[in-house]
Order: structure tokens, then sequence, then C-alpha cells
């Protein structure tokens, strides 16, 4: 197992702020349980070998978050692993020494009577990287330009992102799902965009329920053509698309069955419970 440091104060060389050097995993905390925790880790598995950062032990992490959980049966909570502490340029640093910083914040499920967004389709561009595709890496300054832009459009509750070629990739927080005759389409992410935890669960589903599944690149024609849209991540589950700009969906049958298979079925918060 290699060195780790458990930091929850910041040092100033560390590569996680200097150069986002690093990954993170967002994480549900309900009902004393992190559901898909495994599916967490091995993504992470996956991004730390990708970036040459030591891995750390999975009982080693699952303790540390269990420690700054304690006390609260709901909690969203950010895992960020970096590749630790370093001096000036971008040289490996001497010392394989990981960062893990661990995060708690508030956790309320979205009432059923709100679950459909509002969404317009974002004009700042995801760039085309296959190194970094897929994975949850700390580099995230094209989400922000988007965010920032979503906050200027107002009264949308997220955004579709495309990359520099035009195809649609996923949404800020979330992996995008659409329906056209029967059949289910998401995009690739072999490009850009990060392989959502529950874009995962929902493949597997809909592949063992025998429902034909696209995956490829597709431009926003297509995805306005559909007949139902949906928006997953691993904190909200599955959420129907009610607009995409001046586009409207209804909330169709497979998304009702994705709500019902994958949505937290508990609405408490995040209060200790000691």
């Amino acid at each position: 197992m290699p060195d780790l440091q458990i930091n929850q104060m910041l040092d100033m060389q560390e590569r996680g702020l200097h150069y986002g050097d690093g990954l993170f995993e967002t994480l549900l905390k309900v009902n004393a349980d992190i559901p898909l925790w495994s599916n967490h880790y091995h993504r992470l598995q996956r991004g730390c070998k990708k970036l040459c950062i030591s891995l750390p032990d999975e009982k080693w992490l699952l303790d540390k978050i269990a420690a700054e959980t304690s006390g609260y049966d709901s909690a969203v909570v950010k895992l960020i692993v970096t590749r630790g502490i370093g001096g000036r340029g971008l040289e490996m640093p001497t010392v394989n020494q990981a960062s893990v910083f661990v995060l708690r914040y508030p956790y309320t499920a979205i009432d059923h009577t709100e679950l459909e967004l509002d969404v317009a389709i974002c004009q700042t561009r995801l760039a085309i990287n296959p190194n970094l595709a897929g994975i949850k890496h700390l580099n995230r300054l094209d989400y922000v330009l988007a965010a920032i832009e979503l906050a200027k459009i107002g009264n949308k509750n997220e955004a579709i992102l495309r990359d520099t070629d035009g195809y649609i990739v996923e949404g800020i927080v979330s992996n995008l799902f659409f329906c056209l005759r029967g059949e289910v389409y998401t995009p690739s992410l072999e490009f850009a965009g990060v392989e959502g935890i529950m874009r995962q669960q929902i493949l597997k589903y809909l592949e063992d329920q025998a429902i034909q599944v696209n995956i490829g690149r597709f431009n926003c024609d297509l995805l306005l053509s559909a007949s139902e849209c949906f928006l997953c991540n691993s904190v909200h589950g599955v959420r129907p698309v009610r607009s995409i700009d001046d586009a409207s969906f209804s909330t169709g049958t497979i998304s009702q069955m994705l709500i019902q298979s994958f949505n937290p079925k508990q609405s408490a918060g995040s209060q200790a419970t000691g």
C-alpha cells in the first residue's frame, strides 16, 4: 500500500490545487449505506491507473469516509485523491504519497413532484481528449464555464454539453439518455465526458430488459426529435427532462421504469442521528 495522508487542511504545494492532478468521486450515503460503492472504487482504480497515481487501499478509504460521516444516516460525500505534494513545475514528486480529502455535504432526496428538468443546450463546448475521457479527473473548467452560462440563462435546471465537433455528450452534472421509436440512445464517452456510475447501471438494466441501446455520436437534431429524455447521476438517480430549450418532452414509460428502479427510496435529510 502506498504512503497516504488524509488531508482536511490544504498544503499550498498540493498538486491537485496547482494542476488539477487528481480524481474525485461523488458518493451518496443513504440509510447509513453507500450504494454502488464498489463501482465508484473501480472507477477510481481506472482513473488512478490512467494518471499513474498510487491507489489508496479500499478499506482505508471506507474507514475515512465512515469517520467523516459518523452520526449521519444520509449525506453527499466528495472523495478526492490527488498525486500529493510537489514542488514547482510539472516534474513528478520524488515521494509517492497520495493525498486524500473527504468532504461531507447535506443530502435531501428530491421530491417526486420536482423530478422533471428544464434544460438548455450550452454554447460552451467540451474539449475532445481521449486520454482523459471517461475518468472523473479534477480538471473541470469546461464544466465551470458551462455552469456560468447556465446561471446567466436562468430558469433552467441543467444544460447539455456538446464537444468541439458539435456532438452531444452529457449534462453538466449528469449523463444523458433519450428515446426514439422504442429504442434508447446515449452519447459515446470515447472522446469527452464522464463515465457515470448511474449510467453504467442503467445500461446493464436495459440490456437485461432486452431494450435496444444505441451508443454513438449524436447531434442535437436527433435529440430534439426524441419522444422522451432523461438525465442521471449517482446522487439524484434518474430525472426526466420536461424541456430542452423550446422543445417539450413527456415522462415516458422507460423513464418511469428507471425512476422506480434506481431513485433513492427515502427522503430524509442529512441530520445527525445522535
